[in-house]
């Protein structure tokens, strides 16, 4: 046999047995998969609760703030059919605990939006649950807790919808959706991270200002309670403790903002009611995070909230699942 003929059948073994690497496994679909959520691991604690139900914790001095944090972040996949999500209030208000323990089908629970109730029974806050509009924005716009409702979260499991929008009042009225919390401030839009600039930088001491003057109120560090999505099919609930020198510091809206987008990138991410009612709860473990009404580090602190959302298990089947 020539050394030509030699080298022609070595090149075609070597081509035949390329093919043979690229062709899938037997009974392995060949479709695109979900991609990880968490975009750099150092540093997380990865818990998989249940298919597309996963809890990450960061606990651990973060470098880029020169401060201790302490994150959670529950990932759950709407798309998959398994979850589904329930907004609501709570009156008389209560504890998320024990609103979370007594629904039967709860998985999880973060607090919701802001609700303050002001001087003749105005609120700032837009909230609406299963179709019903429970509170709507009523101070006028140049009151100082006007601002508390740039953003909104909206979720609708019969029409497969779920997102985040800019608005006011009157949007928010007209929007189709079962459900929809008001938030402040936007802190990712179409991946733009427009949080970073909520807070104006300002000539005095933002300790100087009015406590819910905007620039103040989310210019400094405060426990944070957050809602994203990513991909149309799923969402993340995530709270930022603080207030605990040493331990966990907590995040201004630009840092959180930044925070959020070096680790998980979602499309879209609005900040909820933060400070005292910043809670998270998880059936079988309760309260994971550090509430700081009881001006201690532990598990105790809860602040009564007024509202709510609430991981369940889903009634029904796959068909009705959001997104993908």
């Amino acid at each position: 046999m020539t050394l030509k003929k030699l080298s022609f059948l070595a090149l075609a073994a070597v081509m035949m047995a390329s093919c043979q690497t690229k062709k899938p496994e037997s009974g392995t679909p060949a479709t695109a998969t979900v991609q990880p959520v968490l975009q750099d691991t150092v540093g997380w604690k990865i818990d998989t609760l249940s298919t597309g139900f996963i809890k990450y914790n960061y606990t651990s001095y973060y470098e880029p703030f020169a401060s201790a944090q302490i994150v959670n972040v529950l990932e759950v996949d709407l798309a998959s059919g398994k979850y589904d999500l329930v907004l609501d209030n709570v009156f008389p208000e209560d504890s998320l605990s024990a609103v979370a323990e007594a629904h039967e089908p709860a998985l999880a629970a973060i607090n919701g939006t802001y609700y303050e109730l002001v001087e003749n029974g105005q609120s700032s806050s837009f909230f609406k649950a299963d179709n019903e509009i429970k509170t709507s924005v009523t101070i006028p716009a140049d009151h100082r807790l006007f601002w508390k409702h740039e953003g909104a979260f909206y979720y609708d499991a019969a029409n497969k919808q779920m997102g985040i929008a800019y608005g006011d009042n009157a949007s928010y009225s007209q929007m189709p959706y079962a459900n929809i919390i008001s938030g402040s401030p936007m802190l990712i839009f179409d991946y733009n991270p427009v949080g970073e600039t909520f807070a104006k930088s300002q000539e005095k001491p933002l300790e100087q200002l009015d406590y819910e003057h905007p620039d103040r109120h989310q210019g400094v560090r405060h426990p944070r309670t957050a809602i994203a999505t990513l991909d149309k099919g799923r969402v993340l609930l995530i709270t930022v403790d603080g207030r605990h020198r040493g331990k966990s510091e907590g995040m201004s809206a630009k840092e959180l903002t930044q925070f959020i987008q070096k680790y998980f990138n979602p499309d879209y991410a609005l900040n909820l009611d933060g400070g005292g009612s910043t809670t998270m709860w998880i059936n079988g473990e309760g309260v994971i995070n550090y509430p700081t009404d009881n001006k201690r580090f532990d598990h105790y602190g809860q602040r009564r909230i007024r509202n709510y959302i609430m991981v369940t298990t889903k009634e029904g089947n796959a068909s009705s699942s959001i997104g993908r």
